[in-house]
């Protein structure tokens, strides 16, 4: 099989529309749209939550404090990825010692 036939066609972009803090936003997408929707609906929430625990009203408060939030989600995933990366290097290297004792 020809490389170029491995790659997918790009898809053509769909439409949503999509309610985030009670505004109307419509969006394209490349990916699925559904996924979209999820991820709008999740902001939302995220959002909501927010304004509930810090009081805020304004909504650009509102969204720089849940994308301070989100991003310090994202930064603790990656450390807690990270370790955990180090930690499964560390078990295939004790792994691989032993074997190679095992069959020495």
């Amino acid at each position: 099989m020809r490389e170029d036939e491995l790659m997918s066609e790009p898809q053509e972009p769909s439409s949503v529309r999509a309610k985030i803090y009670d505004r109307e936003y419509q969006l394209r997408t490349v990916d699925d749209p559904d996924r979209l929707l999820y991820l709008c609906a999740a902001l939302d929430k995220r959002m909501r939550e927010i304004a509930a625990s810090t009081g805020a009203v304004d909504t650009l408060k509102v969204a720089v404090l849940t994308a301070i939030s989100l991003v310090d989600d994202l930064q603790r995933a990656r450390e807690d990825l990270k370790k955990l990366d180090e930690s499964v290097s560390r078990r295939s290297q004790a792994c691989a010692s032993m074997l190679d004792r095992f069959f020495a």
